[in-house]
């Protein structure tokens, strides 16, 4: 079968993209994944020291929160994290299951808008 670009789950591609995760806590506090994708996006450890504004899309920007390091690609100075984990060990990682999401269009309720994008942040 003849390699192509892979858009979306392709039925007729045998391998599909997608991401594993694993944690594994000791005394010590390890974490990992997995990033199948196929390109870069000029990704780099990133650390976002404690406090430092994250302003949000839809949200009012928080001031106040941990130090987070993770794999993000900063696009107008915002960290776009693959994975994180903040000081105390809380970690996240947005994995890669294509054709899964489904985005509603949003509720204005007095509910929280933040953007998967912004979420591990």
């Amino acid at each position: 079968m003849p390699w192509f670009p892979m858009q979306g789950n392709d039925p007729l591609r045998k391998e599909q993209m997608m991401c594993t995760c694993a944690m594994y806590q000791t005394k010590d506090h390890y974490f990992g994944r997995n990033l199948d994708l196929e390109f870069s996006y000029q990704e780099s450890v990133t650390i976002m020291p404690r406090n430092f504004p994250i302003p949000f899309r839809k949200e009012k920007t928080i001031n106040s929160h941990y130090s987070i390091i993770g794999m993000a690609f900063v696009c107008d100075n915002f960290p776009l994290y693959y994975d994180a984990t903040n000081e105390y060990g809380l970690s996240m990682a947005g994995l890669n299951f294509p054709g899964n999401g489904y985005f509603p269009e949003p509720v204005l309720d007095g509910k929280d808008h933040i953007a998967p994008f912004e979420f591990i942040a």
